[in-house]
């Protein structure tokens, strides 16, 4: 009875591993949800305007766990004007799953290659559930605080890359010091075998400790880079004075099961709406 049951459970997981395999992929994809004929280094922006400031905005890429938007702005008025990219939002939205017809069987969907899909759709050809839809805006992130951590995170990393293992110091000389006392000497066995484990101890953690500082500076060179690259490319807080631009990178979690973005970007006490459509393709 006992085997009887286990063969049931390795069948449902060959059927469950069959279904997996079978079920499609998609590629995701994000533009904006009216088409504008503005580009920026081929990418299409959305537009948006109040009080004459000029808000453009276009997608750069996905990243394993947030959304990168390129944000530009143009103040042609006669007064200043700041930006903070903590300020940005976006809402997402749904189209309704299709629902189906009277007395009609509900049927996984099947996509062909190349279709676009819905996020209702595409889970449930995937047999997967569909999440609920965030029920507050969803903010991006200030970048000053990243900066800040990387900096000190940095810092911590090239302090202990540096920093004089005074202990492999130790057993380097003990180990040194207990060969030099060896010259001229007939040692038993037990002597010979407690130099050369002390020796061959001495060379291994050397060996160690120089990889550490190895990782611990590769550590560094890695959170140096991403601050520097976030100072760079990162929309940062800043006074736009009378006829200024300025162009940064926003970033936002992202939220694949969505079909669309409407990202509120912030012009003096009030917010401009930029809509965005989010895309499956299926492969």
């Amino acid at each position: 009875m006992l085997s009887l049951y286990f063969r049931r459970l390795q069948l449902l997981a060959l059927v469950g591993l069959a279904t997996t395999a079978c079920a499609p992929t998609y590629q995701l994809g994000m533009k904006p949800a009216r088409s504008t004929g503005l580009f920026v280094e081929g990418r299409e922006q959305a537009l948006a305007t109040a009080d004459s400031v000029e808000v453009r905005l276009s997608f750069v890429c996905y990243e394993p766990t947030r959304i990168v938007f390129e944000a530009e702005y143009r103040n042609p008025t006669h007064h200043s004007l700041v930006v903070a990219p903590a300020a940005f939002q976006y809402q997402a939205t749904r189209l309704p799953a299709p629902a189906p017809l009277a007395g009609q069987k509900v049927k996984r969907p099947k996509p062909l290659p190349g279709a676009e899909v819905t996020a209702a759709v595409a889970a449930a050809s995937m047999s997967l559930p569909l999440p609920a839809l965030p029920s507050r805006p969803i903010a991006a992130f200030d970048p000053e605080p990243e900066i800040a951590s990387l900096r000190a995170t940095a810092d911590k990393e090239a302090a202990k890359a540096a920093r004089i293992d005074w202990f492999g110091i130790a057993l380097g000389v003990a180990s040194i010091a207990t060969d030099v006392a060896s010259i001229g000497k007939r040692e038993t066995v037990a002597q010979y075998q407690t130099r050369t484990s002390l020796r061959d101890a001495a060379v291994t953690y050397s060996f160690i400790s120089a990889a550490t500082k190895v990782e611990h500076a590769a550590a560094a060179e890695v959170m140096q880079q991403r601050a520097a690259n976030l100072q760079e490319y990162a929309l940062r807080k800043v006074t736009l004075e009378p006829g200024q631009e300025v162009r940064g990178y926003l970033y936002f979690p992202r939220y694949d099961a969505a079909d669309g973005l409407v990202i509120k970007a912030p012009v003096d006490s009030t917010t401009v709406p930029l809509e965005f459509v989010q895309v499956r393709r299926r492969k």
